[in-house]
Formats: C-alpha cells, structure tokens, sequence
C-alpha cells in the first residue's frame, strides 16, 4: 500500500470515528434526556413543586412552560412565578399528583445542541378548589411536547407543553364531565392550537406529533405536524 492510499485509508477510519462518537453522544443525550423528565416528574407533587426550577434552562432568556389552555409563563421568572408562586401556594394537605411517562419518543439535532421528545402522561390527581375544600378525585390525561437545550454541558428542559386530553371528576368520566380545571396556572384569552381536550362534538386531532430527525434548532411548531396519508 502506497503512501497515499494509507493517508486515504486513516482519513476515512478518523471520519467512520467521528460519526461514531456523534452518535453515541445522541444516545447519551437521549438517556440524559429521559433521566431528566422522570426527575421532573418525581417533582412534581405539591411539596416540591417550588424545586421545578432546577430542572429547566434557567441560564436561557426564552425558557418558557405552557400547561393545557394556560397563558406561557416567559423567562426565568416566568418559570419561578409559576413553580414557586402559583403552584406552590396550593400547598393544601390532602392533594395528590400522580403522573407516569410512557412512550417516550426523542430526537437530539444533529448538532447535538438541543433536541425534540414526547411522552404520553396518564395520571390521577387528588385537588382542592380552596383550602376549605373537600379533596376531589381527578382523572388527568396529557401529553408533553417539549424542546431540550444542552446549557453549561447540562440538558434542560427549554420549552415544556402540556396538552391536555383528559381531565374530569373520577365519578363521573371523561364523556359526561370535560370542564374540570383548577386554574392554578390562568386561562389564555384565545386557546392555543395545543389545547385538545376530548369533546363529544368533534374528531381530536393527532397532537402531539412525534419529532422527526432535524439538523439544528429552528423554531417551527414541529409538534403540531400533520401526517400525511399514503396513497
């Protein structure tokens, strides 16, 4: 073998390495990621609620969270008000928050600076309209579709969605019942394209949709995708 055929030969063995490591640091972040929403998830009961913050990009301007047909709290201080205000006043003995992950879907970029997931979330709550309240039993579907951002060498959750599919008193049922909500997080004014609850009146669309492979970050709305059909 000549000279040249050998600089061609480690040329190409440095390149197949290159890809190599690309793509074990998308599956590392991918495990990262799902580590990452069970923390979260762990969290999230009324006497941590206010530790929320630690998990999301905290050190990024545009961090932001959105909860069914809520406004979006904006901003570092958008995610405290939300976690350690709204939320964390309802600190009420008899509430209970149960939510589990299941199918979980991730994309990291390419560029391996931020990356797409979705779970689906059953859960069950026990909640309390005010202090003085009698718990009420909760059935509490949803999904996420959030965006991950790779921050001081850390995942973190950049742009969380919650959309809402279920949420009614457990005596009654989700076909009779659709209106169950303790507002704790305010009511947009013109509910987001996210917000899809179960109705009698129409078919519900596919949201969210999975994440598809993407180069780098762009901020289209990837999670309300339309599938198409084959012919």
């Amino acid at each position: 073998m000549d000279e040249r055929s050998m600089l061609m030969e480690e040329k190409e063995w440095i390149g197949r390495i290159e890809r190599l490591e690309r793509e074990i640091g998308r599956w590392k972040a991918k495990e990262e990621i799902c580590n990452l929403m069970a923390h979260y998830e762990v969290l999230h009961n009324q006497k941590n609620m206010s530790l929320h913050p630690m998990d999301f990009a905290m050190d990024t301007p545009d961090v932001s969270v959105q909860v069914a047909d809520s406004e979006i709290y904006y901003g570092p201080e958008g995610i405290k008000k939300l976690y350690c205000g709204n939320y964390h006043m309802e600190e009420y003995e008899g509430i209970m928050l149960v939510h589990y992950l299941t199918s979980p879907c991730i994309e990291v970029a390419a560029d391996g600076k931020t990356a797409r997931g979705v779970w689906w979330s059953p859960g069950i709550e026990t909640v309390k309209r005010s202090p003085e309240s009698e718990p009420e039993a909760v059935w509490c579907f949803g999904a996420y579709a959030n965006d991950f951002i790779l921050e001081n060498g850390k995942w973190k959750i950049w742009h969380m969605r919650w959309i809402s599919q279920v949420k009614c008193p457990y005596s009654e049922g989700w076909a009779d019942q659709r209106t169950f909500y303790v507002r704790t997080a305010g009511r947009a004014k013109i509910p987001p394209a996210t917000h899809n609850p179960y109705s009698k009146k129409y078919i519900q669309e596919s949201i969210p949709m999975v994440p598809l492979p993407y180069e780098t970050w762009n901020d289209e709305q990837w999670y309300l995708r339309k599938e198409m059909r084959e012919r």
